[in-house]
Order: C-alpha cells, then sequence, then structure tokens
C-alpha cells in the first residue's frame, strides 16, 4: 500500500507540475535559427542541424557528422543498451532505473531530414550556444574527448557516448530535456518527467 501511495503522489505531482510553465526571460537577438525536440511518445531529444554543432563537437562524432541533422538524448545507461525496441524491456531494467541512482549515456543520432512530428524551436544564436554548452557539458570526458560506448548503436545511424549524471525517478531523461529549454528561456513546464509535460509546451 505505500509503494501505491508513494506512486500515485509521485504521478499526481508530475502532472501538476507538467501544467505549470515557466516564464522564461524575453530574448531580444533574432530568433532565426531552426532546433527541434522529438518525441517517441516516452523519450526526448534534442536535434539540431549539424552545421549548429561547433565543430570541436563535430569533429569527435566520426561519420555521425555527415548527417544533416544530430539529435541528442540522455538517459539510463542500462535502459539504452539493453532496450533496443520496447519489446525488449524487461521488468527489472526499468524498476532499476526508476528506484535506484544509476550510470548515464547520450545518445547520437544522425537523421537526414526534419521528422514531420519534431517540434520546432526558432532560437538565436546565443540561444544555440547556451544549448550546445548545455549539452557537451552531460558528455563524460577524458584527455582525447568524448568517451565512445563500444558496439551500443541500434543501427548503422547511432551511437552512444558516456555520460555524466545519474538516472533516477526523480531527473529523468525528459528532465534532462526539460532543464536544457529552461537554460536557453524557452517556456516549458516547471518540472516534467515525462514527454507529455514538455511536448505540450512545444508549437
Amino acid at each position: 500500500m505505500l509503494l501505491v501511495g508513494l506512486l500515485g503522489c509521485y504521478l499526481a505531482i508530475a502532472v501538476l507540475l507538467s501544467l505549470i510553465p515557466t516564464r522564461p526571460d524575453p530574448v531580444t537577438d533574432p530568433q532565426d535559427l531552426p532546433v527541434y525536440i522529438s518525441s517517441n511518445g516516452v523519450h526526448t531529444d534534442f536535434i539540431l542541424p549539424t552545421h549548429l554543432v561547433p565543430e570541436d563537437i563535430r569533429t569527435q562524432l566520426g561519420y555521425l557528422a555527415d548527417y544533416p541533422y544530430l539529435a541528442f538524448g540522455w538517459g539510463d545507461k542500462g535502459f539504452y543498451l539493453d532496450t533496443e525496441t520496447w519489446a525488449d524491456l524487461r521488468p527489472s531494467v526499468a524498476i532499476r532505473a526508476m528506484l535506484l541512482p544509476s550510470p548515464t549515456a547520450v545518445h547520437v543520432t544522425g537523421y537526414t531530414t526534419v521528422g514531420t512530428d519534431w517540434a520546432t524551436l526558432q532560437l538565436a544564436r546565443s540561444q544555440v550556444q547556451e544549448l550546445n554548452e548545455y549539452i557537451y557539458a552531460t558528455f563524460r570526458t577524458d584527455p582525447q574527448g568524448l568517451i565512445h560506448i563500444n558496439d551500443s548503436g541500434y543501427g548503422s545511424n547511432d551511437e552512444f557516448y558516456e555520460a555524466l549524471g545519474s538516472y533516477n525517478a526523480v531527473y529523468t531523461c525528459n528532465n534532462w530535456v526539460n532543464q536544457g529549454l529552461k537554460k536557453i528561456n524557452v517556456r516549458t513546464a516547471m518540472w516534467s518527467p515525462s514527454e507529455w509535460g514538455i511536448m505540450r509546451w512545444l508549437d
């Protein structure tokens, strides 16, 4: 009963705070650079035109930098690597990811075209710069740069890299996107562990 009660409180708080928007500071510079947010119904990613990603990051991404669009997502490392599709999801993986602080990874995916279901953000150059800094600060690095996780991609257009931070029920993959939107002064939910609380505020 205690577990059910805690889950109910968690869901109620998540819904409530997802319905309350942030009040970002106004941006006075021209907002003419498109950046995108994608959702698969559970997880959200930032997607940038590759030419807007700093060259020092692009050069570390190898063949992925040849794609015109790059998606960046953050999440539980075990969940990412062990769950290529929802059919592969094991209850033990999901429970561990939500209840126990766990190592994380950044998922980078290359795309050739803009997805019809992506949300578009028109950003100023200063916002794009701050977003790039936020994304790069999420990667775990060594003296050589990004730490690639070998043989970890789902297909021919994605790779995984070691990340900083710990995944749990309070700070999920969607909270990472939510926090990034706050940093670049884009209206979003006060707190949202789900993709719904992010996508509902985007055009």
